[in-house]
């Protein structure tokens, strides 16, 4: 499990090397650092989504989530 975490997170560094406003992959990746338990990235990765994009409901969602649990 912890390669696939690793892979998704070297695709979301990809995506946003070739576009760093690309807000989504930030988000993406907030997620998966969630599902590793290194719940301060994830947070800091979905602040950037919103700074991004401050109509992305669905980050704000998945951040959220992050503080309740």
């Amino acid at each position: 499990m912890k390669g696939e975490y690793e892979r998704a997170i070297k695709d979301c560094n990809r995506a946003i090397e070739l576009d760093p406003n690309f807000s989504e992959a930030y988000n993406n990746r907030g997620i998966v650092y969630k599902l590793k338990g290194d719940i301060e990235q994830g947070i800091e990765d979905y602040a950037t989504a919103i700074n991004l994009d401050p109509d992305f409901a669905y980050a704000y969602y998945n951040r959220g989530i992050i503080y309740y649990e």
